[in-house]
């Protein structure tokens, strides 16, 4: 086996060495930016660093492991030490995880610049607590259909364009602030929340839909509240599919922004990015859509609506025991212009016959026309308007 000498690895440590510069200019030259880190002070990326690191665990769940350091260079949680989410971890390499982290940690490191306490989503927590779709991060059974902080929000990117910050901002920042760092950061921060300040219509409905549009999910919830005796709403079972089949689902989908998504009805307009944290069923009167809130809820894009526009069924159904109206209504109406349709066909084919024997043929020539022909039996129905 080859060994290498003492000369050999000093030369090649050299050569290592004096290479990465010419690598690095390389790069800069062909205007490639070397891929932006964060702080690792505690060197979780020795093994977190490597792609596909996770397991299975033993109920079949998939977990990934990896963190991409340039990506999570460039997120809201880049400032963040792994060990203010990650606290019960003491030790490299650690023991086994058994709990996880939850949203409502307190950041020891980071401070609220308005406050000067430490950072927290506590607040929100709090509030989420409250809703119909709280569900612990270690939930058993039917509860981990529900949605937990992750399956609503990822760990977002900052704006792309971050390294063209507009220096006639942040250079006034500077004035002030004196720490560029803390500048880029809450500009970005900052930035990326104006210009995207919400979900669109689109997006809010597929993201409610990724739960209320699952059929096993709705029928593993209804069985489930059938044996433990819970009520469940009325539209439960149907509530993305009536809403896409309603006139707000419809203009939605066609991407006009102004037509009333899930949000716009279930969370409360005062407060509301606060709100969509608390959202509550139809029969709680804290509810937007409660029978008592619910001419108010309508009015916030129609003002002139009345009890009797309120009273208007919002997730429309075409089921036989939930709307026979709309049911007939729709079953006669295929019919008619199923028979139509059907009936238009049938006439085409008759009068084309007709025609046929009368002489006249079907021709492509200047665009689609009626032409003269004589028949095989020399008959001539055509009347000639040459000299009328």
């Amino acid at each position: 086996m080859y060994k290498m000498t003492t000369l050999s690895c000093v030369l090649f440590i050299i050569l290592i060495v004096t290479r990465a510069p010419l690598v690095l200019s390389d790069e800069v030259a062909r205007g490639i930016k070397p891929p932006a880190v964060f702080e690792d002070d505690m060197g979780c990326l020795l093994c977190h660093k490597y792609p596909k690191m996770g397991r299975v665990t033993e109920d079949g769940e998939r977990r990934v492991y990896y963190i991409m350091p340039h990506v999570f260079a460039n997120t809201v949680h880049r400032n963040v030490p792994c060990t203010d989410c990650h606290s019960y971890i003491k030790q490299l390499p650690h023991r086994k995880v058994e709990r996880g982290v939850t949203c409502n940690a307190i950041c020891h490191s980071i401070k609220n610049p308005a406050s000067g306490k430490n950072f927290s989503h506590k607040p929100i927590y709090d509030v989420y607590k409250k809703s119909s779709h709280f569900r612990p991060k270690r939930a058993e059974g039917d509860e981990r259909d529900k949605p937990y902080c992750i399956t609503c929000h990822t760990n977002p990117v900052y704006n792309p364009d971050e390294e063209a910050l507009p220096t006639e901002v942040t250079d006034r920042c500077m004035v002030c602030h004196e720490d560029r760092k803390f500048v880029n950061n809450w500009y970005k921060h900052t930035s990326r929340r104006i210009n995207k300040v919400k979900r669109s219509g689109k997006e809010i409905v597929e993201l409610c839909s990724s739960c209320h549009g699952d059929e096993e999910l709705i029928q593993r919830h209804v069985q489930a509240a059938a044996g433990g005796g819970r009520e469940l709403g009325r539209k439960y079972k149907i509530a993305a599919k009536s809403y896409k089949e309603s006139f707000h689902g419809k203009v939605t989908s066609y991407g006009f922004t102004k037509a009333a998504s899930c949000l716009d009805c279930h969370a409360n307009a005062e407060n509301y990015y606060l709100s969509v944290h608390d959202l509550r069923p139809s029969r709680d009167e804290a509810s937007p859509v409660h029978e008592n809130n619910r001419l108010k809820t309508c009015q916030r894009c129609h003002k002139y609506a009345d009890e009797n526009y309120a009273a208007l069924d919002p997730h429309p159904t075409s089921d036989k025991t939930e709307n026979p109206f709309r049911f007939y209504a729709e079953l006669i109406y295929a019919w008619v212009g199923d028979t139509v349709f059907v009936a238009l066909i049938a006439l085409s084919i008759f009068e084309t016959i007709g025609r046929k024997r009368d002489g006249v043929g079907w021709r492509l020539r200047d665009g689609s026309s009626w032409a003269r022909r004589r028949t095989k039996r020399g008959r001539d129905r055509v009347i000639s308007t040459e000299n009328l």
